[in-house]
């Protein structure tokens, strides 16, 4: 079983600066931070309007909330620090005072202290950096960055690197894969996550193909659970698909891969998702069975398993608002996970086609296209939905002012009942991955074959067209990535009286 200290390494190559900026589901103005006195200080009339157009600027708000960040970081650090220093000298001071130490004795154990501490110094003022990283090995692809599983050498934890920062950092949930560090140089930026051992969703939902209504009932609650935390820090994920959702090593499962996770979506890919429905206006949907349908769908995955892979993510589980780019709210993820359900339990998401223009005029025609699939063959039978499971999935997969948008209206639903929302991960998964070490990399594709690889052409592709889109824009400055450096414990590390040992502490300065 992988131990707390088990984590993922990657490396992420800087975009645009609208690909990366971590936004918020509420207006930029609610991450506001108003120091102890309130109010801004400024002269009346003094300021010119170029000046006062250059201070609301969003580019300069963010500026200024990392500027506060870090000097709150700071001090609270060296603040906490000093603190426990002073405890730390009290408790040698009692503890050689007890034993009646005195003379050489004393002066050789004071001298030890002093070193223990100087230690502690040094390991404060270092600044982390990928060489102090061995990679196992690659167990994962994507448009903007690569997947490793490593182990920090100085420590032997084990790490991972992605491009989600803001929100790892903003939450110690179980129920979302936790960061431990988050550091640049210049050409990439590293994000240190735990390592999450049993692989993706996607991966068992291939291995196991329809789940039965309890199976499917505990993994859909778990993942209303975890998305759940995500709208608690103020985030809409937007495109959840069951790759997002990784298993850990008691069968749980964890939420990941938050890159589109910000408060608006770029123009671009707006305009984009835009273009791809205008162009399929005029098409008929294609009038298809529930059996065909599955067949299609799992010739598909087995000709192309990673074929939801993309750049900036696929459409078969994005509600109809964040298609159009009209306005959207929280509900958009349960639609997401509304998709989900249906396809743990029917074999085959429910606007899927046999080609991306039969999928996309579906998702244009949902309305029409979402039907409870039904089998009439002896054979098939057990693959009809339940009416309360049906229902479940109507109030989700449904228009924005009817759809569930909160966990407690989720709660309440006949599908959930007997769900133990407080205790879920204390109840045996149906899959617990068996694991032969902490480093198990078993069920992650492997990158040294040559036909897991070949699943990853396509994604190979892509990144090729992101370098070759980067290469042509302007070059972005350091400042884009400031306050990006985080380290595990946050805002001032644990060190106590018992803080003398081989265990990294986590520090790290933010880099400016």
């Amino acid at each position: 079983m992988p131990s707390d200290q088990d984590a993922y390494m990657g490396t992420a190559k800087p975009f645009g600066v609208s690909d990366i900026t971590m936004g918020t589901a509420k207006p930029s103005n609610d991450v506001y931070m108003e120091t102890a006195k309130t109010g801004l200080t400024l002269r009346q009339g003094a300021m010119k309007g170029w000046e006062r157009e250059l201070l609301e600027s969003p580019e300069v708000k963010r500026k200024s909330t990392v500027a506060q960040l870090y000097f709150l970081d700071y001090y609270f650090q060296n603040l906490g620090y000093l603190a426990a220093r002073k405890e730390r000298r009290a408790v040698f001071d009692k503890d050689t005072a007890a034993r009646g130490v005195k003379g050489q004795e004393y002066a050789n154990e004071f001298k030890s202290y002093c070193g223990r501490e100087r230690v502690l110094l040094r390991r404060r003022r270092t600044k982390l950096k990928v060489d102090q990283f061995h990679i196992i090995a690659q167990v994962g692809q994507g448009g903007y960055g690569e997947v490793y599983l490593a182990r920090k050498q100085d420590s032997g934890e084990i790490r991972h690197v992605l491009v989600e920062r803001d929100i790892l950092t903003a939450t110690k949930t179980p129920w979302l894969v936790r960061l431990l560090y988050a550091f640049q140089d210049p050409h990439y930026v590293y994000l240190a996550m735990e390592y999450v051992p049993g692989g993706d969703f996607r991966t068992l939902l291939n291995n196991s193909g329809i789940l039965k209504e309890t199976h499917a009932r505990f993994y859909i609650s778990e993942m209303f659970a975890g998305v759940n935390e995500l709208h608690k820090l103020g985030y809409i994920h937007r495109d959840l698909k069951p790759e997002n959702f990784l298993i850990d090593g008691t069968g749980h499962v964890k939420l990941t891969d938050f890159g589109l996770a910000t408060g608006a979506l770029n123009p671009r890919r707006i305009e984009s998702l835009k273009i791809k429905l205008d162009k399929v206006k005029d098409n008929q949907v294609i009038q298809r069975t529930a059996t065909e349908r599955r067949t299609i769908y799992k010739s598909i995955r087995g000709a192309d398993p990673r074929y939801a892979d993309s750049i900036v993510g696929s459409p078969d589980y994005m509600a109809p608002e964040v298609l159009r780019g009209k306005p959207y709210t929280y509900s958009v993820d349960y639609w997401s996970l509304g998709c989900i359900l249906f396809e743990f339990m029917a074999g085959f998401p429910p606007f899927s086609g046999g080609t991306p223009e039969e999928t996309w005029t579906n998702l244009k025609n949902w309305s029409k296209v979402l039907r409870r699939p039904q089998y009439d063959q002896p054979e098939d039978l057990i693959f009809n939905l339940s009416d309360v499971a049906w229902d479940a999935i109507t109030k989700l997969i449904a228009h924005a002012s009817l759809r569930y948008a909160t966990l407690d209206e989720i709660g309440g639903h006949p599908f959930f009942k007997g769900v133990k929302w407080d205790d879920l991960r204390n109840i045996r998964a149906p899959f617990v991955p068996a694991l032969d070490s902490e480093i198990d990399t078993g069920y992650y594709d492997d990158f040294t074959s040559p036909e897991d690889m070949a699943k990853y052409a396509e994604v190979k592709e892509k990144q090729k067209n992101v370098d070759a889109v980067r290469e042509t824009e302007e070059p972005m400055g350091r400042g884009v990535w400031v306050g990006f450096t985080f380290g595990k414990n946050g805002p001032g590390p644990k060190v106590n009286a018992s803080a003398y040992s081989n265990e990294d502490d986590g520090t790290l300065a933010t880099i400016f």
